[in-house]
């Protein structure tokens, strides 16, 4: 980012700062809350119930999806979750 920073006019500063004032740059922690919420949808569903943590995708600062690599078991595991949290509830 300084780096950015560094080969910027400030009349382009001075731009982008405008604009990050009408419509903020994607937040920073919106991952975060929409990992509560998933985890919030799977309670009473699951036995174990994953951390936010495992939950979340790492992105790094501007958004930009890093990639995991999961092994097989991971993505079973993953798959149950989802299995179990759209299993619709016995009436």
């Amino acid at each position: 980012m300084e780096e950015m920073l560094a080969t910027m006019s400030m009349s382009e500063y001075v731009h982008w700062v405008a604009i990050y004032e009408t419509e903020p740059f994607p937040e920073e922690r919106a991952d975060l809350r929409a990992a509560s919420i998933i985890q919030a949808l799977i309670l009473g569903r699951v036995k174990d119930i994953p951390k936010i943590s495992d939950i979340m995708i790492d992105f790094d600062y501007w958004g930009e999806n890093v990639p995991v690599k999961q092994s097989p078991a991971q993505i079973k595991a993953n798959m149950e979750l989802i299995k179990a949290a759209t299993k619709k509830p016995k009436k």
